[in-house]
């Protein structure tokens, strides 16, 4: 009988995918498109626990990679910051403290 993973070694492969999605980005953007793809069916699929900034690495909607200036656009207002996908424009807000 073939043992499941754990989860340790499917965020492993989480991190290395969307690793690799953001090198081969400029290079090749269908490999690109498709490791974040898969790296995001990973997530789903096995239910993750990713830290803040790792759950906005891929776009929820379109399931691409988010790379800031070339894929996503970041924006600080009002004690949310708010990312909006340059590829489909799905906008997710998230709340931060300003520390004042």
């Amino acid at each position: 009988m073939i043992k499941s993973k754990d989860k340790v070694s499917f965020k492993a492969d989480f991190d290395f995918l969307v690793k690799e999605s953001q090198v081969l980005y400029d290079l090749n953007r269908e490999l690109s498109d498709r490791y974040a793809y898969i790296a995001y069916k990973i997530y789903l699929s096995k239910k993750l626990k990713l830290a803040k900034n790792e759950k906005v690495l891929i776009c929820r909607k379109c399931n691409k990679i988010l790379i800031p200036g070339k894929t996503l656009v970041i924006r600080l207002s009002k004690g949310m910051i708010t990312y909006k996908c340059l590829n489909c424009a799905n906008v997710r807000r998230l709340r931060y403290d300003s520390g004042i």
